[in-house]
C-alpha cells in the first residue's frame, strides 16, 4: 500500500465510531496494532497510553479477573469470536466502560516458545449504556427485594409458549419448579389446587383465554405435606401493539398475611362477647363496604344462618357444663370460614356470613353443606330429640347489588330452608318468595 492509501485508511479509521485494534490473546493481551483513536479511547489515569503494549495494564484492577473469566468462557466459541468489557479509571476518578469484540484471524503471535491466536477487534465506549444498565439492574434488584419481603407469588403466563413462570418464592413454598411448561395440560391434572376449587379455576382460566381482561378470586393451594392455604389471585391480560393478547400477569397473596385495604384498615369491628364474632351493626357495615368495592365480574355469597331448637338445648347444655351453645357455634363458624369472610351475630340464634370473591357458586353450596354438618353436631345425640337443626338461606351477588336486596333474598331462601325439618340450605332464585 502506498503512502496516500495508508493515510486515507488512517483517516477512515480515525473518523469511525470507536476504534480498531489487533490483539494477541496472551497473558497480558498484547496490542499488536492500534491507531491513535484507540489510545485516546482507552486513555486512563496513568496517561501513558502511547507506549502501551499490554491492554491489561489499563484495565481497572477490580475488573482484571472478570476479563480473564470472560475470555476463558469464550475459549471454544465455534464462530472464533471474542467479546469482553471492562472499566478504565479516568483522571477525575470516574470510570469509562469499554467493550472489545472481534474475530480470530490467520495470524499467530509468538512470544518465546509459545504461540498465541490473534484477533482483529473493534473497541467502543459503552459508558452511557452501562450506567443505564446498572441503574436498571439496581431497580430490578430493588423490586426483587420488595417482592421477597411481600411474600406474594408473582407470575407471568406467556400465551404463545404456554409457559407459566412464578417468582422464586414459589419453589421455596411448594418445592416445585417455578417455570411450568405446557401449562394448559398441567392445569387439568395438578394437585396443587384444592380439589373443591379445581374445576372453577379451570373455568376462570378459560374465561381469560376467551377475552376476560381482569379477574380476582380466592382459592386454596396445597403445599407438599401441609395444610391447604387460602390465596387471593389477581390477574390481568396484556395486549401487544396490534391489540392481540400475548401475556397474563398477576400475583397470589396469602390471605393470612394480606394487608388490609387502606380504606378499611382503620375500622375496628365491635365483637359480640358471647359468640366472639362481629355484632350485627359491625357486620352490616363491613358487608356494605365490601359490596361497594366488589369487582363487577366477581361473585360473593350472603348467608343467613338460623340455629333452630337453640333454647331447649341451651338449657340442658348450660346445666351440664355452664357453656352457652352459641359460644361453640361462633367458634365453629370461625374455624370453617376464611379469614377474609365476614361473620356476624344477627339475632338471638341467627348469624350472617358474607363470603367474598368466590371462584364459583358451587363453592357457596359446598360451604353451606359443611356448615350444616359441623354445626348440627355441636350438640347431637342419636337417641335424643334435643338436637340442633341448622337452616341456611343464601343470596348470590354478581356485580353491583344493594345490601337490602341481598338481605331480603337470603331471608326468603331461609324461610324455604326452614320448611324442612332436618338441617338444610336454600339458594335464592326468582321463583322463591317469602
Amino acid at each position: 500500500m502506498d503512502d496516500i492509501g495508508r493515510y486515507q485508511l488512517e483517516d477512515i479509521l480515525n473518523s469511525a465510531p470507536g476504534s480498531v485494534v489487533k490483539l494477541a490473546l496472551d497473558e497480558v493481551l498484547t496490542i499488536l496494532y492500534a491507531p491513535e483513536t484507540f489510545y485516546n479511547l482507552v486513555k486512563n489515569v496513568m496517561d501513558k497510553t502511547k507506549n502501551l503494549t499490554a491492554l491489561l495494564r489499563i484495565v481497572y484492577s477490580a475488573d482484571v479477573i472478570s476479563v480473564t473469566q470472560q475470555l476463558a468462557a469464550q475459549k471454544n466459541r465455534e464462530d472464533g469470536g471474542i467479546s469482553f468489557r471492562f472499566r478504565v479509571l479516568q483522571p477525575d476518578g470516574s470510570f469509562k466502560w469499554i467493550i472489545i469484540s472481534g474475530s480470530k484471524i490467520q495470524e499467530i503471535h509468538s512470544s518465546g516458545s509459545k504461540s498465541y491466536p490473534v484477533y482483529s477487534c473493534i473497541a467502543m465506549d459503552i459508558t452511557d449504556f452501562m450506567l443505564q444498565y446498572k441503574q436498571l439492574e439496581q431497580k430490578v434488584d430493588y423490586n426483587n427485594k420488595i417482592t421477597e419481603l411481600s411474600r406474594d407469588l408473582f407470575f407471568e403466563y406467556d400465551i404463545m409458549s404456554d409457559t407459566l413462570c412464578f417468582s422464586e418464592l414459589f419453589h421455596e413454598l411448594f418445592g416445585k419448579d417455578a417455570t411450568i411448561k405446557s401449562f394448559r395440560e398441567r392445569l387439568k391434572k395438578t394437585k396443587l389446587i384444592h380439589p373443591e376449587e379445581h374445576a372453577a379455576i379451570i373455568k376462570i382460566f378459560d374465561s381469560i383465554m376467551a377475552g376476560r381482561k381482569q379477574v380476582r378470586f380466592e382459592m386454596r393451594l396445597v403445599p407438599k405435606d401441609k395444610a391447604p392455604v387460602w390465596y387471593i389471585c389477581y390477574a390481568s391480560i396484556i395486549f401487544d401493539d396490534n391489540r392481540n393478547p400475548y401475556k397474563i400477569v398477576g400475583k397470589l397473596s396469602n390471605m393470612n398475611t394480606a394487608v388490609s385495604e387502606p380504606e378499611t384498615a382503620s375500622y375496628v369491628p365491635v365483637i359480640d362477647s358471647l359468640t366472639d364474632v362481629c355484632t350485627k351493626e359491625s357486620a352490616e357495615f363491613m358487608i356494605k363496604e365490601a359490596m361497594k368495592k366488589q369487582d363487577p365480574e366477581a361473585l360473593s355469597a350472603f348467608m343467613l344462618i338460623d340455629i333452630r331448637n337453640y333454647k331447649n338445648i341451651n338449657e340442658i347444655r348450660r346445666a351440664v357444663n355452664g357453656e352457652n351453645i352459641l359460644t361453640q357455634v361462633g367458634r365453629k363458624l370461625k374455624e370453617q370460614l376464611r379469614t377474609s369472610d365476614i361473620i356476624g351475630r344477627f339475632g338471638l340464634s341467627e348469624f350472617v356470613v358474607y363470603l367474598k370473591d368466590l371462584p364459583s357458586d358451587s363453592l357457596a353450596y359446598e360451604q353451606a353443606e359443611k356448615l350444616c354438618r359441623s354445626l348440627e353436631v355441636v350438640h347431637s345425640f342419636e337417641h335424643s330429640k334435643n338436637s340442633i337443626t341448622v337452616s341456611i338461606g343464601i343470596s348470590l351477588q354478581r356485580g353491583e347489588q344493594e345490601y337490602q336486596t341481598m338481605l331480603t333474598n337470603a331471608n326468603a331462601a331461609l324461610v324455604m330452608a326452614k320448611k324442612i325439618s332436618s338441617s338444610s340450605f336454600e339458594v335464592f332464585s326468582g321463583s322463591i318468595s317469602s
